[in-house]
């Protein structure tokens, strides 16, 4: 992910190569520990990469992360040296011109859990991160309390788009909400917040409710103050 970030926010360059073929031998078993002596690894990895590279967005990194925010990762100085002597880009320009279908935290109406009056949550369970699985619907647990469940992290985009951390909600599909490759063409990946009603609305004019009957998050008719179709995010943008 790290080499990535330098490749184009450096003035690096990546080559296409016609006709390689590129082999990974996966090992019956790691020689090394990767929660290590020092604690897990990989975890500190991300967060040295976010705390260097993403300028910003760490906040929003923090807030998708909560429990990394205190962790220890060492000396960053020899990292942040290294992006002012190669006159690195922002992150900013590298969603904006490299990942535009990834928003900004200044694009969003709201993220985090997204709550119904009627005390549940919209819950992916992974889902965001495969093609055509469902968005489901859970129990809110304790809102009080940090968020280290990914797969309750979603966001609603200025734009309209309800994602998770990788796919859109489409509506356009059979029973439920499906994940599908974000299109930007909005239709049944167009989903509009009421901030003053607090409901999800579509261009079919029908409300995203949640049915705790079917454990699903749904389009249905709208119903007047309906708590299953008020919905409230973990953090607003307005």
């Amino acid at each position: 992910m790290e080499l990535s970030f330098r490749i184009w926010m450096c003035g690096g360059s990546m080559l296409f190569v016609p006709c390689s073929k590129v082999g990974h031998i996966f090992r019956p078993a790691h020689p090394y520990d990767f929660m290590g002596s020092n604690g897990d690894v990989v975890s500190k990895n991300y967060v040295r990469a976010a705390r260097v590279w993403f300028d910003d967005e760490l906040e929003f990194f923090y807030k998708l992360r909560p429990q990394f925010r205190d962790m220890d990762v060492g000396d960053l100085s020899e990292r942040f040296a290294l992006r002012e002597r190669l006159h690195c880009k922002s992150y900013a320009w590298f969603i904006r011109n490299i990942y535009p279908e990834l928003p900004l935290e200044r694009d969003l109406v709201g993220s985090g859990r997204w709550r119904t009056d009627a005390d549940t949550c919209m819950d992916t369970r992974g889902g965001d991160l495969t093609n055509g699985k469902l968005l489901y619907l859970g129990p809110r647990g304790e809102m009080d309390k940090p968020n280290i469940n990914s797969n309750r992290f979603l966001m609603l985009t200025n734009d309209h788009r309800l994602m998770g951390l990788n796919y859109c909600a489409d509506s356009g599909y059979a029973d439920g909400l499906q994940f599908h490759p974000c299109h930007m063409n909005g239709g049944g990946q167009a989903f509009m917040y009421d901030k003053e009603l607090r409901t999800i609305k579509q261009g079919t004019g029908k409300c995203l409710t949640g049915n705790s009957e079917k454990s699903l998050v749904l389009m249905e008719e709208c119903r007047e103050n309906d708590q299953t179709q008020l919905w409230t995010p973990e953090f607003k943008y307005y």
